[in-house]
């Protein structure tokens, strides 16, 4: 059986629309054997939201690198490890996209090469700000183009991330059908100038800009009402030393970048702001993942994940 830890991720970063994404010291396990009967199994955190069967997307992307590779036939064996909450932001249909298809990969003798298997988890996925980190790790700045995904990757150095997680869902229809037909121009200007200033602070290292770069125009304020308190929460991890803050993905979750050796203060801040508006929430002090999506050796014990933030 092939084994393959994922790493969750966060997209967006505030202006960074659909085209940033972070890997997260958060991570799934997806194993992979063959098997005469299609079999899915899932445990840990949120097992009973995610399907078991042929629609699982881990399973979905194992059957499209067999297909690919000319073995339509084959059936799997699927378990799947969570750690990463379910609907929350940090991109947990995309670690399985990820992990089932590295896990075919591998299994079924590694012919697809990495370029082909990058473009397909992100055309699975529909864009590359979470499936590209997940693969990759680190910081991905990414496009899908008619000839397949254009990206930049970067390791910020001496970065940390404070999350929290709250106790409710926001489903992908709720998120994308508050988002407006069109936008002032000015407002997307204001984004095109933080993006540029985000990008530059991740890749140099000046994280004070972040505070500047990650404000936002174009998702944030349309979803805010689905988050109640998100503009107290990001506050208070601006008060108490994040660089910068920002809703994950379409939320609810809202992730603050840190100095090393902060983010548990941080971490408490938030879920404190949370908490007085009566949402109950997790939060957690990340590293970012600079490995992706890695294959691990056979029988290794499931790797020590973040406690959450008492």
């Amino acid at each position: 059986m092939i084994s393959v830890r994922v790493p969750a991720t966060s997209a967006n970063l505030g202006p960074g629309f659909d085209a940033v994404g972070l890997a997260l010291s958060l991570s799934m396990r997806i194993s992979l054997e063959r098997a005469p009967e299609p079999l899915v199994e899932v445990r840990g955190e949120g097992s009973h939201l995610i399907p078991e069967g042929p629609e699982h997307p881990a399973y979905r992307a194992a059957k499209f690198v067999a297909e690919f590779i000319g073995e339509p036939n084959v059936n799997f064996h699927l378990i799947q490890e969570n750690s990463i909450p379910v609907a929350r932001g940090l991109g947990g249909s995309a670690a399985a996209l990820v992990g089932g298809a590295v896990a075919a990969n591998d299994l079924l003798g590694r012919a697809m090469a990495a370029p082909d298997l990058l473009n397909l988890v992100c055309d699975l996925d529909g864009h590359p700000d979470n499936a590209a980190p997940a693969l990759l790790g680190g910081l991905i700045i990414g496009t899908l183009t008619p000839e397949g995904i254009k990206s930049v990757r970067l390791e910020p150095k001496n970065l940390s991330a404070a999350v929290v997680v709250p106790d409710f869902t926001v489903s992908t229809s709720s998120a994308r059908h508050a988002l407006p037909e069109s936008v002032p121009h000015r407002d997307a200007v204001f984004n095109v100038g933080r993006s540029g200033l985000l990008l530059g602070a991740l890749a140099t290292g000046e994280y004070e800009l972040l505070r500047v770069a990650m404000q936002d125009r174009l998702h944030q304020p349309y979803r805010a009402h689905l988050i109640p308190g998100l503009e107290e929460v990001i506050e208070a991890a601006l008060e108490n030393g994040a660089y910068g803050a920002c809703l994950s993905g379409s939320g609810p979750t809202v992730l603050a970048f840190s100095p090393e050796g902060k983010a548990e203060g941080i971490a408490a801040s938030m879920k404190h702001a949370f908490e007085e508006r009566g949402t109950e929430v997790k939060a957690y002090a990340l590293d970012v993942d600079l490995a992706g999506a890695r294959v691990e050796p056979p029988g290794e014990v499931a790797a020590r994940l973040p406690e959450p933030v008492a």
